[in-house]
């Protein structure tokens, strides 16, 4: 199989970005492309809800090579609180360090805040606006690479300038997801994604999980097999953290989950 060609950051809203996946052999570019969508649906910002992507066979969900700058728009917040904000969210965003089994760094953090939406026919593009009331964000990728792939993961932090503005961007992505179960995000398809059951998180305001499946083009014009993503987030006031694990499709969805859950459980104890 070719190398993949995308850094997928898949935001959805905020919290989706599928990290650029970095699969064996694989490397996946910036999901997202610049463009107006009209008659899109609510807003989202889109680094992906994932990882990046591998030389030899890797991934944004998968392979074995630091991941690339994404192509997208990477737009910075300004403002006098952005200084502070930006280092909270840099410090909840978990190093590989922190998490377990032998993940290792995929790449620079994305900061970006450049907004994205889905348009009607279920394609992501970005609407040359940053995200409503979003202050910092810190998306930090890792990957853990197996035998035969890798597994790609991304956590996130985001801090919004109220309460009200954060949980409006999560009722946009639950929204979203809801209306298109399967979607373009720049050259990479996601398909049957749906919301599933979220663990309690103490101290949360809300937690919304979801899962699906993504198949991303590879640079000999083929794709990959399809690769299952858990994604969930967890917002308390203005602030939200999230986790997204591109599991390698050599293994279970349950033990994506697992690992996102228990990412999740590390974020949630620094806010």
């Amino acid at each position: 199989m070719g190398e993949l060609t995308v850094k997928t950051v898949h935001a959805r809203t905020l919290g989706l970005r599928i990290a650029a996946l970095a699969a064996a052999g694989l490397m996946l570019t910036a999901c997202n492309e610049d463009d107006a969508a009209t008659g899109a649906a609510a807003g989202q910002t889109s680094p992906s809800a994932v990882a990046s992507a591998p030389a030899s066979a890797k991934a944004s969900g998968k392979a074995k090579e630091p991941a690339k700058p994404s192509a997208r728009p990477s737009n910075t917040a300004t403002g006098g609180d952005t200084a502070a904000a930006q280092k909270k969210t840099d410090k909840l965003a978990l190093t590989a360090e922190e998490w377990d089994n032998a993940f290792v760094s995929d790449g620079d953090d994305d900061t970006g805040v450049a907004n994205f939406v889905m348009d009607k026919s279920c394609v992501y593009k970005a609407d040359g606006t940053n995200v409503n009331g979003l202050v910092a964000s810190t998306f930090r990728y890792v990957r853990q690479d197996h035998e035969a792939d890798s597994t790609f993961a991304n956590t996130a932090a985001s801090q919004f300038t109220t309460a009200d503005a954060a949980a409006k961007d999560v009722a946009e992505q639950k929204a979203i997801t809801k209306r298109c179960t399967d979607y373009t995000d720049g050259s990479n398809k996601f398909q049957s994604v749906h919301d599933i059951e979220s663990p309690k998180v103490p101290g949360a305001d809300e937690v919304y999980s979801e899962e699906g499946l993504a198949v991303y083009r590879t640079s000999d014009g083929g794709q990959t097999d399809p690769r299952p993503f858990s994604y969930i987030i967890a917002r308390k006031g203005s602030l939200y953290v999230s986790v997204l694990v591109d599991v390698d499709p050599q293994r279970q969805i349950f033990e994506g989950r697992a690992q996102a859950r228990d990412a999740l459980k590390k974020l949630t104890a620094k806010w």
